[in-house]
């Protein structure tokens, strides 16, 4: 048997039957069998620091006065077992396995020289349980510990995204007719995408969506720079008319490079000039392109430039067109995509202009519109940035 056996023995004043004096012999004899009446059984295991390995009780007065015990027991040590021995009768056997005992001593084996690979085998399931109970509560631990770490992570990720709210525009702008607004859908808690849009002369407004690759905390991480980097040129913007804006996307990419972040962006940055009618904007690899509506027809504004923060030497050079009175100018990242139906790129970017031509472009309820479901999980962000203008009234 096993060094650390802890068997007891409990029997009453009933005389023992042929199998229950067997019984009695074997255990008795045995240096690791402890041999106890019912009464010193009660008293013992009030102050027993470990659990019992097997608990053999005979059958009549000493079953009867351990049932009432049995829940208790096999609450505080569930890995014991309780094998019951001699003659019983069927209600008390009934009784015995319903309470929760494990097993009635064979009567078989009595005399036999495998009775000792019977006490061996109850001491290996006991053990078995042990080890298994021993690891549940390892890994019950582990999980409670990794459930704790990820609450806090939680929390500092819906931290991180209150804050990314606060550095994007809280409210739509409006301006003699334009609406310009803009919404995120993250795929996790924080986002890659990042937009902003200002007033920055009269009659003049710069906006921008720029996408960082990745996602989680360290794409948002890059978005404060970027906040940094639009709000300073808007500031500088409403002072130097002559800062154009392939200079800003120049300044913009220069700051990514010397940050080494490990990441790359993908970027759109114009200006409305709303007293000339005009259009002026600069892509850094931005995909899909801007969908500009107007007189009936969807324009791609298409740009082969390179992402910013990979480069930074590189120049960029704006495009400038003419907007009609009216217009609808869509931007969407690139996660936008993901969320339509179908394989092919072509057929995506086809639904994309189609749905531009024939949408509103408010904000408001636009990606359920796109994607016609509320609650599509996304694999990427996807965000958009609508800047229409209605003639006749100001929004």
């Amino acid at each position: 048997m096993s060094d650390n056996a802890n068997i007891y023995l409990v029997c009453g004043e009933d005389p023992l039957c042929p199998v229950g004096d067997w019984v009695h012999r074997q255990l008795n004899e045995n240096p690791r069998v402890t041999v106890v009446s019912v009464d010193d059984l009660m008293r013992l295991f009030n102050g027993l620091p470990l659990s019992p390995a097997l608990l053999v009780i005979q059958a009549g007065d000493a079953l009867t006065q351990c049932l009432p015990k049995f829940s208790s027991w096999i609450h505080r040590w569930p890995n014991m077992q309780m094998l019951l021995f001699g003659s019983v009768s069927a209600a008390d056997l009934e009784a015995f396995y319903s309470q929760g005992g494990r097993d009635l001593v064979p009567a078989a084996l009595c005399n036999s020289e495998r009775v000792s690979n019977y006490w061996q085998a109850k001491l290996d399931d006991v053990e078995r349980q042990a080890k298994v109970g021993r690891q549940k509560m390892h890994a019950t631990r582990k999980l409670d510990a990794m459930a704790a770490k990820l609450r806090v992570v939680e929390e500092d990720q819906s931290l991180g995204a209150g804050v990314q709210r606060m550095l994007m525009p809280e409210a739509p702008l409006n301006l003699n007719g334009l609406t310009v607004a803009h919404h995120i859908r993250p795929s996790l808690m924080l986002s890659g995408d990042f937009i902003q849009y200002s007033l920055i002369r009269t009659n003049e407004v710069l906006f921008c969506l720029a996408d960082v690759s990745g996602h989680g905390t360290g794409s948002a991480l890059v978005t404060v720079l970027l906040n940094e980097q639009v709000e300073a040129l808007s500031l500088m913007a409403a002072t130097d008319s002559n800062l154009t804006v392939g200079r800003m996307m120049a300044q913009i990419n220069a700051a990514l490079c010397e940050a080494v972040f490990e990441h790359h962006v993908t970027c759109l940055l114009g200006i409305i000039d709303l007293r000339n009618n005009q259009l002026r904007y600069c892509s850094a690899g931005h995909f899909p392109p801007p969908l500009l509506v107007q007189n009936g027809a969807v324009q791609a504004l298409e740009a082969g430039e390179l992402p910013l923060g990979l480069l930074k030497s590189k120049e960029y050079d704006a495009v400038q067109l003419a907007l009609a009175s009216e217009f609808k100018l869509l931007i969407m990242s690139d996660g936008v995509l993901q969320g339509l139906r179908g394989e092919a790129l072509a057929e995506k970017e086809a639904t994309l202009k189609a749905f531009a031509l024939g949408d509103s472009g408010e904000v408001e309820g636009l990606l359920e519109r796109l994607f016609k479901v509320s609650d599509e999980g996304l694999a990427d962000d996807a965000s958009v940035l609508s800047l229409v203008r209605k003639v006749g009234y100001d929004r």
